[in-house]
């Protein structure tokens, strides 16, 4: 419906959940939507009663990756313009979020938008559920897919998953380490939630320090790896993308 929030936020009991709610699009994405992604996890993250954010999509599917037919619309959107800047601001307020996010990664996560279920810190996968990057394949730009990968995986699993632009099933993600479990398809909102409530759980004030002694630790600034793909693969303001798998 026109009238529906493209994020839906709530929180209780210091577990933010910030689902993507364009069901009827399979939560593919505009830039208004990760606009209202961005607000929702910056305030999330200044929020200090909130230990743990579950991002998740409505619908039963995570995310379908680019609204091919929004961003091909003639006349262009208001917003094609300004596409690339919201990309850009949704990863960085990611990269900042200072507070342990999981996934909830049911059905599918597709260019796009495997690069939002990437930059979580757990991933819970549905048995037949899939992630794909195939924009190098298709002639794409991939950067924050790469900035993700790069930052949290070997360069192996990056390969692997860069260039074959092959959808790779759930149970091979979690035997490459992308993703924390996998679980039945129907279950993984209810295991991604139940994990988001423990982590959220711990006695207050502790999930931020971890998460920030572990980034420190490993000496990981994800921030600096999203600004770095950028400049690497740069996107015009201008890019109107004109493919995408099918689904």
């Amino acid at each position: 419906m026109p009238d529906e929030p493209l994020v839906v936020y709530s929180v209780e009991d210091g577990l933010a959940t910030v689902e993507l709610n364009r069901p009827a699009r399979r939560n593919a994405i505009i830039p208004p939507m990760l606009d209202a992604l961005t607000e929702a996890i910056e305030t999330a993250s200044a929020d200090e009663s909130v230990q743990a954010v579950l991002l998740c999509g409505a619908g039963g599917a995570f995310c379908s990756g680019l609204d091919l037919d929004a961003y091909n619309a003639d006349p262009p959107p208001a917003w094609v313009g300004s596409s690339g800047d919201s990309g850009l601001r949704a990863h960085s307020a990611l990269a900042r979020c200072p507070v342990p996010i999981v996934v909830a990664l049911e059905r599918y996560a597709i260019n796009g938008g495997a690069a939002y279920a990437l930059a979580s810190d757990l991933i819970i996968v549905g048995e037949s559920a899939w992630l794909q990057v195939g924009e190098m394949i298709q002639g794409l730009p991939a950067p924050m897919n790469l900035a993700w990968l790069t930052t949290k995986h070997p360069e192996s699993v990056a390969a692997r998953i860069v260039y074959s632009g092959e959808r790779i099933p759930g149970p091979e993600l979690h035997l490459m380490g992308v993703a924390h479990r996998v679980v039945a398809d129907d279950t993984v909102r209810t295991h991604a939630t139940e994990l988001a409530q423990r982590i959220a759980a711990s006695p207050h004030g502790t999930p931020r320090p971890a998460k920030a002694a572990i980034r420190a630790l490993y000496g990981v600034d994800p921030l600096a790896q999203v600004e770095l793909a950028r400049t690497a693969i740069p996107v015009t303001s201008s890019f109107r993308p004109s493919q995408a798998p099918d689904v």
